[in-house]
This record gives structure tokens, sequence and C-alpha cells, in this order.
């Protein structure tokens, strides 16, 4: 063992140390919340990386989000390690990367070249095969369409089959995938071609799954297929299946049997079952809502202090943001940060107006509430990237601005061939982007006088590169779309605070804010009908109650000392009938605070 393997080791508490050492089992982590899962999954790449300093092979980790990629890319930064040998990013990203791309050759449908495609173009492809299919759409109903197809290349869509078959037809025709398609190809490579498949397998020494609840089955098979080229690789899955809260998504926490199928090989099981954030009071509440029962201990170093569990069904819907803003306030006068305080709720229309009505209540207080940006997020668009990159402050973050100016250049060279010369490096590109001083405050003028000075100086011309300047086009029409049918604001400001670290209280869903955690937790909204959702109700067998469950263990699992719970009266469905508190939070007897 090297001398920074050791040295990492240190840091880490005798429950983490086993399962970081252990290089040859494979693993599936139970990590109760706040039990310190990210550290796992970063010290263990991090030792990997130091106990084989000069191998090649991989140590993979795959995450759910970009977000949590970026946090253990930054958290690998602190450790004195050649961090060379480490991957980190989402399911779509590693399959692009190490499967797609370099053996698209083997696929006759990416042969002869391929564009992805974006959820704005998707949408607008369904809307004119509708149109032209002469089928009654509604337009809030083209967003749930489902274009995903099983491994076996089936549609799954069940209301508008024929709108799938002409949209995958189409693609075909115009040689474009979807984000979902990426699986369905890099899953064909590697099962019908049993050479790349090794090939890629052996280049990996380790492939960690984080989130695995919210893995779906084509993502599971990706991974099975590597697995049985290559049964050397270790694989470990963590996660925590009472956090499954993406099974609308495809998410399936499989069990480890069921792992144990797939790959062909064995697993260990092991458990994260300390929690370093939350009082021992807020566990033994949100562990009443446990799909299978096991104790939990609080391992803060408040374990034990006085702490807060209340729930209110009776408040009118009218009366709640006083209410709401009444406990901020309070909470703030004790000191709590604003930072450390979140108001959820299971859907974003209620906290639309709710965010509206506490900055008129709370005038000095900060908020990072929602809003629709001008720019949405796509980590795969390399436009998305020098978005980043153009409105994030020069100077700051310098190790997370090199890396997506790495990726600019990674995905000009191999998603459009534009070969750039040997002195365009990520310092190369910050300085070229960071040289454009605004002529305008137009948010998207300024994007397009960046862009264009960049590809100018690279050499980068349409005639030789329309499929990227294609893509441009698309980028930019789906900004000015955003921004008109919003009615957004389109300064140079409104962009740059796109990409700001946000501050303030937070107010977001159930499903946005699961991995965070906060001294205060405030939800509303706890009715059936909005936990579960009424589609889940209407499309289960137990009236949805294990998903609602789910819900209720992430909102409070999120809470390290004070939970408050709003099922509040008065609001109605669209024909009339008043909602009810949810059937779980109904039945858990439970002595609340006042």
């Amino acid at each position: 063992m090297t001398d920074q393997a050791n040295f990492i080791l240190r840091k880490i508490d005798d429950q983490k140390k086993k399962m970081i050492v252990e290089s040859s089992e494979n693993l599936v982590v139970t990590a109760c919340p706040g039990s310190g899962k990210t550290r796992v999954l970063t010290y263990k790449l991090a030792y990997m990386a130091a106990l084989y300093p000069n191998s090649q092979r991989r140590i993979v980790a795959i995450t759910y989000t970009n977000r949590a990629a970026e946090e253990i890319k930054e958290r690998l930064d602190l450790f004195d390690i050649d961090k060379g040998a480490i991957w980190a990013g989402t399911i779509h990203q590693f399959c692009l990367e190490f499967i797609v791309r370099p053996y698209a050759l083997l696929s006759p449908r990416l042969s002869k070249g391929f564009k992805i495609i974006d959820e704005y173009v998707r949408e607008q492809y369904l809307q004119e095969i509708a149109k032209h299919l002469r089928v009654d759409v509604k337009p809030y109903e083209f967003s749930k369409i489902i274009t995903a197809r099983t491994h076996e290349m089936k549609v799954q869509e069940q209301n508008y089959p024929d709108i799938v078959k002409s949209y995958h037809k189409l693609l075909k025709d115009k040689k474009e995938i979807d984000f979902d398609l990426i699986l369905n190809a890099a899953y064909h490579i590697l099962t019908a071609n049993p050479v790349a498949a090794e090939n890629i397998s052996r280049m990996m020494r380790s492939v960690y799954v984080d989130e695995y609840q919210d893995t779906n089955e084509m993502q599971y098979r990706i991974i099975a297929a590597l697995a049985r080229a290559n049964p050397g690789t270790q694989l470990m899955f963590v996660g925590d299946v009472d956090q499954a809260i993406y099974g609308t998504l495809g998410g399936i926490a499989k069990s480890v049997d069921d792992i144990q199928e797939l790959t062909g090989l064995s697993f260990t099981s092991e458990t994260l079952d300390g929690c370093y954030r939350s009082t021992q009071r807020i566990i033994d509440y949100y562990t009443h809502y446990q799909s299978v029962q096991y104790q939990v201990q609080s391992k803060s170093c408040d374990a034990y202090k006085p702490s807060i569990v209340s729930l209110n069904t009776s408040i009118p819907k009218d009366e709640l943001p006083e209410r709401i803003a009444a406990l901020i306030s309070s909470k703030l006068s004790e000191g709590i940060p604003q930072e450390e305080i979140c108001v959820i709720a299971p859907q974003w229309r209620p906290l639309y107006s709710l965010s509206k009505k506490l900055r008129e209540l709370l005038p000095a207080v900060s908020f990072d509430a929602p809003d629709i940006s001008p720019i949405k997020a796509d980590d795969l668009n390399v436009f998305y990237l020098l978005a980043k990159l153009i409105f994030t402050t020069p100077g700051e973050k310098v190790r997370r601005r090199k890396r997506i100016a790495s990726e600019v250049i990674m995905k000009l060279s191999s998603e459009y061939a534009v070969m750039l010369s040997d002195y365009v490096d990520s310092y190369w590109i910050l300085k070229t982007i960071n040289s454009v001083r605004p002529q305008s405050d137009n948010g998207v003028e300024h994007f397009c006088n960046v862009v264009d000075h960049l590809f100018q100086k690279c050499e980068i011309e349409e005639s030789s590169f329309p499929v990227l300047f294609d893509t441009y086009s698309n980028f930019i029409e789906k900004i000015k779309d955003r921004i008109s049918k919003h009615g957004l604001d389109f300064s140079i400001c409104a962009f740059c605070k796109n990409f700001s670290e946000r501050s303030g209280v937070v107010i977001a869903t159930c499903h946005k804010i699961k991995g965070e955690e906060y001294n205060t937790v405030i939800a509303f909204g706890l009715l059936e009908g909005f936990i579960p959702h009424w589609e889940v109700i209407f499309n289960t067998d137990d009236r949805g109650e294990s998903e609602a469950e789910k819900l209720l263990y992430v909102i409070a699992s999120r809470a390290k000392e004070s939970l408050y719970l709003f099922s509040e009266s008065g609001r109605v469905t669209n024909s009339g009938k008043p909602y009810q508190t949810t059937n779980v939070l109904r039945d858990y007897r439970y002595t609340y605070d006042d």
C-alpha cells in the first residue's frame, strides 16, 4: 500500500474504511440519509487512484446528476493524487465517452454519423408528427409522451404509439438520436460486439454506481453487459431504496439477488447506518416510513439536542404564507442562516405563488426560489458548456472552469470532427472567452459575440462544419423561444444569474432537494393527490402509499433539527372536491409538537 493510500485512510472511520479498502468484492451498499455516502465514494476513488498510481485502467463513478459528479470532482481536488485515472459523470456521459463515440462504426445506425437532439427539438418533432397524423394531443401532454424504447427497441408509449413510431423513423432518416437513444445505442454496441465490450470493460478497474435506486432498466443492462464481458471489474452500487422517488422516470431499486442475476457476479451487502445529519428525534420520525426497517443511529454532535417535528392539518391555504413567513423569521432570529432553511412542496405550481408572497412578506430575506431561466441545463450540448464559461466569473472556481473548457475541446473534436491547433488548450479557451467585452446588455448578443470570436480564432467556419452551426442556431433559437414564451429578462445579468451560486432560503420541490440537508425543513401540500400524484394513485394497487412513504421519507430526512409539516385545508380538485391529508401521513399515530 502506498503512503498516499495510507494517508487517505487515516481520515475515515472504521465502518467506511472497510468499504473503501475492499477492492476485490463487489458491493451493494445501503446508505441511510446523512451517512456520508458521497464521502465514501470520493475516498474510494481517491484511495484506488493512490493504490494504483501508474495504472492506465479507469476508476469510474456513475452519478445520477451532473451536480453530483461535479461535487465528487471538487472533493477530489482536495486530494494530492493523480486524478487522471478517475472518471465521474452521468450514465449518458459515460456511454457517449466510452462506448458510443469510440465504437460508432460498429453500429449500423451511427456508422454514417449522428447528431444528438435535445428535449426542445424532440417536442417540436412530436408536435409536427401529431399535426401530420391529425392526432389531438393537448400541449401539456407532449412532455409526457414516452419516446424511450426498451432494450429490444419496442415502443413503451401506451397512449400515442403511432406518434412515437413516426418519431423514431424521423430520427433515423435525419441521422439523429435523442437522450434515451444514447443508452439504446450503447447497449446494442456492447451486446452485438463481444470484442468491443471486452475491450471497454478491460479499461475499467472498477465502476461505482451512485443512487442506484434511481437507475433504470437500460442502465442496469449496460453495466451488466460490461460486467459479463470482464468479471474482474469491481462493481459497487450505493444508494437507499427508500429514496427511490424517480419511479415515474423508470428508476428501479433492484434487489441484491436481481443485480447478481443480471451481472452474473456475487455481491456482498453492506450498510451505512450512522447518520451525521439529523437529531435522533428526526431520525426516529422518518424511519417509520422505511420499507425495510433497520436501526439508524444519529452520529451528529447534536444527536440528542431538543428538536421539533410538527404537523398542522387545519391551517387554511390562504393563511399558509403568513405562517411560513413567521417560521422563517423565528428561525432567523435564533441565528439559523438563511441557507439552512428550506421550504418544500410536492409540485412546482404552488411554490411559484408562495415564493412571490414570501418575498412581499419578508423583503429583507433572500430566497433561492424557483424561476424559469433563459438557458435550460444540458451538459451534453457544447454550447451550454460555453454558456457556463461565458456567464460565470473569470478567476473563480478555476479548476471547474478548466474542466469545462477541456470538455468543450473534447466535444468539438469527437462530436463535430473539429481539428483544433496544438496551442488550443483549456487555458487558451478561457483566455479567449474572457477577452471579449460586452457591446450591449443583451445576453443573447453577448453570447453570440463571444462564440463567434472563439470560432474565428479557432478557424471554425460554417461551410466546413454545418452540423455544428446547425446546433448553434438551434441553441440560440431555443433561448429566444424561452425568453419570448415566459417573458424573461434577457440582460447579461439574468444570464449570469442562471449559472450563479444561489443563496437565501431555499424553495423547491421534494425531488429537487433530494441529497440536500437543512437545519429547518418546512413542507406543505402534503395532500392525497399531491403526495403521491393522482397518476400514481390511479396506476397502483396500493393507492400509491409506497410512493407517498418514499416522498415523506425524503422530505423528513432533509432536516437536521426542525421539521414542520403542513397539510393545509382549502385546496380543491378540478371537480371541486376538497383535497385531504395524504393517507400515509394521516395514519401515522405520532405525538407531534404543537
